[in-house]
């Protein structure tokens, strides 16, 4: 009996393991001056303020902070297939 209940359970566990969605990744490519942030969301640190050049060639949609922890009021926001020239230290693909 105990035998039977541990494989029932070792086989729930492994049911639950399979059926859990993982988190989504930012797909296509997001190109910051020559630099590919294709695979990666969230906040973003792009080092000291400073004009660059976005090409998001994703769907997401994307904003562009003077300060580095994406917080505060956005010098720019960058949609999806589009591309233009902002001043940031930080961005936060969603």
């Amino acid at each position: 009996m105990k035998h039977s209940i541990r494989v029932a359970l070792g086989a729930l566990s492994l049911v639950a393991v399979c059926v859990i969605p993982t988190a989504a990744a930012a797909e296509g490519e997001l190109i910051v001056d020559g630099t590919d942030y294709g695979g990666t969301s969230g906040c973003i640190d792009l080092g000291p303020n400073a004009p660059r050049k976005f090409k998001n060639n994703s769907d997401r949609l994307v904003t562009i902070y003077m300060n580095t922890h994406c917080v505060g009021a956005a010098s720019g926001i960058l949609r999806g297939r589009s591309s233009g020239t902002y001043t940031g230290s930080s961005m936060l693909r969603s």
